[in-house]
């Protein structure tokens, strides 16, 4: 057995449970110190091993295995049985497979890396998104008492609910008794977003405030009326002549 060990090849000698009893210089630089073969054999090839190992004969067969250079190689097992010991010579039969694994490795890692740049984007992209939704309600003082609102893009209940808290302190922060909505940067106008406005006037209104809306466009009027907005309401064609209606009677 002391021949086995200088062994310039990665050599075995294992009993009929396959655990080792003797291994190579060789085998223990590449595999370590190894207690039972199956140790080094990769899950999907151990019943091969269990199997064609077993059958104690002279054999050859491939094995992917495990090594302490690579994750995953393919091996050639060489196997001879002399009663109840059988030595195996395993040598390595290419490097595909590790590099095959290699490259999965580096190819999830860098998916990994772009899920994780792809959901920083996402987070940004959402944050301005709500910017965006935020400033299409802003609130300005045309006087003392009164307020502008411009509302711009389309009118969704997202729109509304984004800005309603902020909208709702600010008028109770302040002495405002009327309110213009201007619906001039308004697009499109869906149902869910005309009861959620409507809300947001009814809430006005309970603070004493008057409200205004200016800027509806027929395709507006129709929108409102095919979503039944019942707000009472008074409305001025254009912002210019609310303006001009209010301080010219102020």
């Amino acid at each position: 057995m002391s021949t086995i060990k200088y062994a310039p090849l990665p050599v075995f000698i294992m009993d009929e449970e396959m655990n080792i009893l003797v291994q190579s210089d060789e085998a223990a630089a590449l595999f370590g110190e190894v207690q039972h073969f199956l140790e080094i054999v990769d899950e999907d090839s151990q019943n091969k091993a269990r199997k064609r190992l077993g059958q104690k004969k002279k054999i050859k067969i491939e094995l992917v295995m495990h090594s302490r250079k690579a994750k995953m190689s393919l091996y050639t097992v060489n196997c001879k049985w002399e009663q109840d010991k059988a030595h195996v010579i395993c040598v390595e039969e290419d490097s595909q497979i590790r590099i095959l694994s290699e490259k999965i490795e580096q190819h999830t890692a860098r998916l990994s890396e772009t899920d994780l740049e792809l959901l920083l984007q996402k987070e940004r992209l959402e944050k301005a998104m709500n910017r965006v939704i935020e400033l299409s309600g802003p609130f300005i003082h045309l006087s003392n008492n009164m307020v502008l609102i411009p509302l711009f893009g389309d009118l969704f209940e997202e729109v509304i609910m984004k800005n309603e808290h902020r909208l709702l302190r600010q008028i109770d922060e302040e002495t405002v008794d009327r309110v213009i909505i201007d619906f001039n940067g308004i697009g499109q106008i869906d149902e869910r977003g005309v009861a959620a406005l409507e809300h947001l006037i009814w809430e006005f209104q309970l603070m004493g405030v008057q409200i205004y809306l200016t800027g509806v466009t027929p395709d507006h009027s129709q929108w409102l009326h095919q979503y039944h907005f019942q707000a009472n309401v008074k409305s001025i064609s254009n912002l210019g002549q609310a303006i001009h209606q209010f301080f010219t009677t102020a």
